[in-house]
């Protein structure tokens, strides 16, 4: 659900964000060394570059991606705040979102900006196919070189070795096409219990010693393996970049608030949150008075708090964040380098004891061996994801549809197997009832 602005709020960041685009695009002077960048002062610009391992490019800590801007204007104030890393795809809008990124970096030193495209591989694809799509994407990116080419969700160690990919980056590379090679992982999305985890599968890629940069989810609740992957990371100077770091973002903490609500003014729950609703609520009966005593329903305070955390870890490089507006770029762009204080930490402490239940852990399907009807919990709980946190609800209601086997309609009248099976104790059959409520065409009643 979004969360809405104060009207004052939204005039006053909206007009911030307008005037730095206008000061930004005329003589626009070389970024070398991220001068022009260093002289602003206010917190409306980045303020922390790192690293990116081995490849030697200092990008900001707070990077955009996946771009579901609507608008090349938002690109550009994010461009011109500072923000340097920009991740898109071939598929993010049937194409048009790398037409929407090149329009948009016009204006800017290219060479300050790193632009990275993911694509999906297959065993079934050739050499010539992905030399096809990359030099399309090239095309629509109106650029002469892309600085990230990444193998897009490798579910499996396999997934890592698909030959046709590495023989096109290589030709691409010697062509000055591409310059560094990275990948993404969500973990597994077989529908018995995976035996590659995330650690396993970002792990071996680190191994591989073709990748350059990886990128993986890392938050303050799902912490164990994101923290082994980073060391790795450190340790074999790999880029790393983050996805998903706000376990609370736009999710299911914001849709209690508001059913909380519903109750406050004795209306009637909607029928399509009710299973959630009986089935989290009693666990929030008791944690109530202290949920609204330290703030927990804050998500200016939950988002600084998830930042904070992660950028604290100084293997991190870039996080990257789901920018759709000028607000948008403007609040993260004001917790560039933050870190953690004992306030967030507090916050922190609170949301994990608290408010656990209602994190699904990305990359886990732990569970999914357990479901008789075999459904892709991980899958749709990351689709869900791209509906709630990310508002990008076409793409992920149209993801859904186009899923094969089992969806969560078949969740309704299960007892929850799932749920049983989950070590965290997460309410994930409710979780999935309200999923399926998000992203299928029919609603369940």
């Amino acid at each position: 659900m979004e969360e809405k602005l104060h009207r004052r709020d939204f005039f006053t960041k909206s007009s911030v964000a307008l005037l730095g685009i206008g000061a930004g695009f005329a003589n626009r002077e070389p970024a070398a060394g991220n001068s022009f960048f260093n002289k602003k002062s206010d917190q409306n610009v980045i303020k922390g570059y790192r690293i990116l391992g081995r490849t030697g490019f200092k990008v900001s800590d707070i990077g955009c991606g996946p771009v579901t801007i609507s608008h090349e204007n938002v690109l550009k104030a994010a461009l011109d705040a500072g923000i340097n890393f920009i991740d898109t795809a071939e598929f993010y809008g049937n194409g048009n979102n790398e037409l929407m990124v090149g329009r948009a970096i016009k204006d800017f030193d290219r060479s300050f900006i790193f632009i990275n495209t993911k694509i999906g591989v297959s065993e079934k694809n050739t050499k010539e196919d992905i030399l096809t799509r990359v030099n399309n994407c090239l095309k629509r990116l109106d650029t002469n070189y892309l600085d990230g080419l990444t193998l897009w969700n490798a579910g499996s160690v396999n997934a890592l070795k698909i030959e046709a990919f590495h023989q096109a980056f290589k030709q691409l590379k010697d062509e000055g096409k591409v310059r560094y090679c990275g990948v993404s992982c969500h973990g597994s999305s077989m529908g018995t219990e995976p035996e590659e985890t995330m650690e396993k599968i970002i792990g071996s890629a680190i191994d591989d010693g073709r990748f350059d940069f990886v990128l993986f989810v890392y938050n303050y609740i799902q912490r164990e393996m994101g923290e082994n992957i980073l060391k790795e990371c450190a340790k074999n100077n790999i880029g790393a970049l983050l996805m998903k770091t706000d376990p609370f973002g736009g999710t299911y903490l914001t849709i209690l608030e508001s059913l909380k609500n519903y109750k406050a003014e004795n209306n009637p729950i909607p029928e399509n949150y009710r299973k959630l609703y009986d089935t989290v609520m009693d666990k929030q009966k008791q944690a109530e008075s202290f949920l609204q005593k330290n703030q927990l329903y804050d998500s200016t305070a939950r988002r600084e708090a998830a930042i904070g955390f992660v950028l604290d870890n100084p293997s991190v490089h870039s996080v990257l964040i789901s920018i759709r507006t000028f607000e948008d770029v403007i609040d993260y762009v004001s917790l560039s380098g933050t870190g953690l204080t004992t306030k967030n930490t507090s916050l922190i402490d609170a949301l994990r004891e608290k408010c656990d239940h209602l994190y699904c852990r990305h990359a886990c399907g732990l569970c999914e061996s357990k479901c008789p009807y075999n459904v892709p919990v991980n899958t749709i709980m990351r689709y869900n994801h791209y509906f709630m946190a990310q508002r990008r609800e076409k793409y992920a209601m149209r993801k859904y549809y186009d899923l094969t086997g089992s969806r969560a309609d078949k969740c309704l009248y299960c007892e929850g197997f799932c749920e049983a099976a989950c070590p965290y104790g997460v309410s994930i059959h409710a979780l999935l009832v309200a999923a399926h409520n998000n992203l299928g065409f029919e609603k369940m009643l």
